[in-house]
């Protein structure tokens, strides 16, 4: 059963593949072309190419050359985009965040930190984390947002330490009740 090259270069959101394991076939919607669906397409091309007229090794060492070179691109995108987020510590930032139900939230301050996780780069502000992408204004803060993030944080921090003396004066108690009570006992 030989297959034309047309044939197998169907368009990326119509390929439908099947999965090995278990039969079943799957519909990819997106663009997206991934390492497990690049060489399950080149290993499918491999084993329908027409025997008589076999693919020449040095177009399929092309393909995966062309690929990964291709995702070393993306790699090195991704890294720069992370990278270029933990420039904006100490920087003041305006966010516009759409929900999935269409309601808008929106914050302003200065970042503390940037985190880097699946979804990629996060700033936290007032213990908030924003997704990058959802920045469209930076700016130094000016001495005003400063005293106000200084004070800010001091007040946190005094409510964390009061927070933390409760719960030790509530722990030391409950012990020494249970130890009155111990040796009542006795």
């Amino acid at each position: 059963m030989a297959v034309s090259s047309s044939n197998l270069s169907t368009s990326l959101d119509e390929l439908t593949y099947k999965d090995l394991s278990d039969t079943v076939s799957k519909t990819r919607g997106s663009s997206d072309l991934g390492k497990q669906e690049f060489m399950k397409l080149l290993t499918t091309q491999m084993q329908y190419q027409d025997p008589l007229n076999p693919q020449s090794d040095q177009d399929f060492i092309a393909q995966l050359a062309q690929f990964s070179s291709l995702e070393q691109m993306q790699n090195l995108n991704s890294t720069f985009n992370n990278t270029s987020a933990y420039t904006l510590i100490d920087k003041y930032v305006e966010i516009e965040h759409s929900e999935a139900n269409g309601e808008s939230q929106s914050a302003k301050g200065i970042v503390e930190s940037v985190k880097i996780n699946k979804d990629g780069a996060q700033v936290v502000i007032d213990g908030q984390s924003f997704s990058v992408d959802d920045i469209y204004k930076v700016s130094t803060p000016t001495d005003e947002q400063w005293e106000e993030k200084l004070k800010a944080d001091a007040q946190a921090k005094a409510a964390e330490e009061s927070q933390s003396t409760k719960n030790t004066n509530e722990a030391t108690t409950t012990n020494s009740s249970a130890g009155t009570g111990d040796e009542a006992g006795s």
